[in-house]
């Protein structure tokens, strides 16, 4: 692993940052997510502002360009900016209605779950911005930021496998993918699910362990990130896009799906910077 240097890791979590704005910026543009910005205004007794998805597709293509050409000021500024605007959908968790409640409502989570993973997204871009300005104060909070982000989603998701609306919620994801339909073969719905619940919550427990144990800690590293990438067949085998548009386009469900891709990034500076630090 030597090759695989704190520089490696933050070029990886670039890319990975980069192809999730790319995909995700072109919806923005779209009439659903317009109506989508307008709905949740709403619940907040705001105006309608029928431009503001556009104006977040802008800004993530924007950032894009900045992170692929060496313009470092700027790219550190958006990404400081990105980082604080990436927050903003965490805050729905308290005004809007994200919670199931015929399960007694919080914390039994059910529209929300895309919202949690917007923590992740912002400490990658809080990451980035860190690196290339050299700070390492700011980079070392970063990264107990991309932990807690990484933690948060296991732990809440995989909590939620333990209930029969989740177990039936991932049932059509699970059977269409070749990686996971297996699973319906040894269990019920509900037992499957629990399946998935126990090994995303070992890999929680795993990685509360990086001031007792590397291996254990670096396994529940590999765990996370296997998920996160596994998850991604489900673009396809669901699949998670359209082209009703005439191209190619992510459905709710794949938006939802490739925000993963920011977690693996989380997972890549996590375990360079742990690895890094055990060899001084």
């Amino acid at each position: 692993m030597k090759t695989f240097s704190v520089n490696t890791g933050s070029e990886i979590a670039r890319y990975l940052l980069i192809i999730f704005l790319f995909i995700t910026a072109f919806n923005r543009f779209t009439g659903d997510d317009a109506n989508y910005y307008i709905k949740q205004l709403g619940h907040l007794n705001l105006p309608e502002i029928g431009w503001l998805g556009s104006a977040v597709g802008v800004l993530q293509l924007l950032l894009v360009a900045v992170l692929l050409l060496p313009a470092k000021r700027w790219r550190i500024r958006l990404l400081y900016g990105y980082a604080a605007l990436a927050l903003v959908p965490m805050l729905m968790l308290l005004t809007h209605p994200v919670w199931i409640d015929s399960l007694g409502g919080f914390p039994a989570i059910g529209a929300g779950q895309g919202l949690i993973k917007y923590l992740g997204i912002a400490a990658v871009a809080l990451y980035l911005a860190a690196y290339y300005s050299a700070n390492d104060t700011l980079q070392q909070w970063a990264l107990r930021l991309n932990w807690l982000g990484v933690v948060l989603v296991l732990t809440w998701i995989g909590g939620m496998k333990f209930t029969q609306i989740e177990a039936d919620g991932i049932e059509g994801l699970m059977r269409t993918s070749v990686l996971f339909s297996w699973i319906y073969d040894y269990f019920s719905v509900l037992h499957g699910s629990y399946f998935i619940g126990v090994i995303e919550l070992i890999a929680v427990v795993a990685l509360m362990m990086a001031r007792i144990s590397t291996p254990i800690y670096h396994l529940g590293l590999l765990m996370a990130a296997l998920t996160f990438i596994a998850t991604q067949t489900f673009i396809i085998s669901l699949p998670a896009y359209s082209t009703d548009s005439g191209f190619w386009m992510l459905t709710s469900s794949g938006q939802f799906i490739v925000k993963d891709l920011v977690l693996l990034a989380s997972c890549v500076v996590l375990f360079v910077h742990h690895n890094n630090r055990q060899k001084v």
